[in-house]
């Protein structure tokens, strides 16, 4: 009988063991993927850069407009991936609980909280260029793209932070002691 217990109780830890790893394996693959998107923000970012500072200060209405155009098209893309950044940040958090590694969780609380900041400033410099592509006159236009272009540097960097939060979040996910603070 108390052999049976002991089987038992030995295919329950491996059961457990076999699952907790699972969740890990799964935490890693959504953080990684926070990593890309928010990686790729700063990439849209950058590339969209340009097109705002034309707009915001070019003499010329048209040329204006036209980076207006790009930027609203670029800025789409930037909050999808923000906004996507945001929902795999959120899962990864709740499954780097089942993970039980307290960094991980920390670094992972971290890299949500600047994923929805980053989306949070995408969407309202979206709305800025949006507002700027609608605009009468020149004046208002570049009023807009201005008022984008800090928004998106606030976003920018927020996004770089959960970059860097998602990288340290993947590698202190590990059970193997030697990845271990010495606090613990």
């Amino acid at each position: 009988m108390i052999t049976i217990k002991t089987y038992l109780k030995v295919a329950v830890l491996f059961f457990t063991s076999t699952y907790v790893q699972a969740q890990c394996e799964v935490f890693k693959s959504e953080i990684s993927d926070v990593h890309q998107y928010m990686s790729q923000f700063s990439q849209l970012s950058d590339s969209l850069s340009t097109a705002v500072e034309i707009a915001s200060f070019d003499a010329s209405i048209s040329t204006a407009r036209k980076n207006t155009r790009t930027a609203m098209l670029l800025m789409g893309q930037a909050v999808n991936a923000a906004d996507e950044a945001v929902t795999l940040a959120s899962e990864a958090q709740y499954d780097s609980q089942t993970c039980g590694l307290e960094d991980a969780m920390s670094y992972t609380i971290d890299a949500e909280r600047h994923t929805i900041d980053s989306r949070d400033f995408s969407t309202e410099a979206f709305e800025n260029v949006k507002n700027a592509a609608k605009a009468n006159n020149l004046g208002n236009l570049q009023f807009y793209m201005r008022k984008a272009q800090r928004l998106m540097k606030e976003a920018q960097s927020s996004a770089d932070s959960a970059v860097y939060a998602a990288d340290n979040a993947h590698y202190s996910c590990s059970h193997d002691v030697a990845h271990l603070s010495f606090e613990k």
